[in-house]
């Protein structure tokens, strides 16, 4: 393996030859390819290559939220990537089939407890409980950003994939965190086709405070709901 610091054709990504590249914090690592590679068959390889496959999905749609990829940005370890880090957080908690109500949004934060939650054909919602009974604040915390995931499973066609991903998020400025918040989320017209696919899901909730300027300061751990 060679990593490449401030080298004159920028960085690399994908594959050149028997070699292949990535870009970790503006550096870029090139690894020699195996020639050859043949697939274990065995049960527990199949186990590991399938949750590997659920893990990775689940971990793309985190980090397709700003918001969640600033937060792991911020406390992963040097020289990995905060998809890497999403994934080495989630991969004991995924099954074979899809993600699991054990999977997180955020590394560990606040508590989070929701009573009342509902996801919908066309849209979720959730009431948001009092935050400063739950942490401290600062005074330059004024806005949060409430960031959800929804697992579809069960498909009522089995010809569909076993489950589907969406990402939802919305800001929320000058929030009076002694007060709830009655969260609602629409889904766009292709999120409802995809709930419609599906009888059951699986909803994935956290929060997360900024500044009026947009920065990250804290964070709730992940709420948890089985439809």
């Amino acid at each position: 393996m060679a990593i490449l610091s401030g080298n004159v054709i920028g960085n690399m990504k994908g594959k050149l030859g028997n070699l292949s590249a990535r870009t970790v914090e503006g550096r870029t690592i090139m690894a020699a390819r195996p020639y050859s590679f043949n697939a274990r068959q065995d049960p527990a390889s199949l186990e590991v290559r399938a949750k590997f496959a659920v893990t990775a999905n689940f971990s793309k749609s985190v980090i397709f939220l700003s918001t969640l990829s600033a937060i792991w940005n911020k406390v992963k370890s040097s020289g990995i990537s905060a998809f890497n880090a999403i994934f080495k957080a989630n991969f004991a908690f995924s099954a074979i089939d899809k993600p699991t109500e054990h999977n997180v949004l955020t590394p560990e934060g606040f508590p989070l407890l929701i009573a009342v939650v509902a996801v919908a054909a066309d849209k979720i919602t959730a009431t948001i409980p009092i935050l400063n009974a739950a942490s401290v604040f600062g005074a330059d915390e004024v806005n949060f950003s409430a960031n959800a995931l929804v697992c579809y499973y069960d498909p009522a066609n089995v010809e569909d994939e076993p489950f589907k991903i969406i990402s939802l998020s919305k800001e929320v400025a000058a929030h009076n965190f002694a007060q709830t918040y009655d969260l609602e989320i629409d889904l766009n017209a292709t999120q409802k086709i995809i709930a419609a696919k599906y009888q059951h899901s699986i909803l994935y909730v956290c929060v997360v405070t900024k500044t009026a300027d947009g920065k990250v300061v804290q964070n709730s751990s992940t709420f948890t709901k089985i439809n």
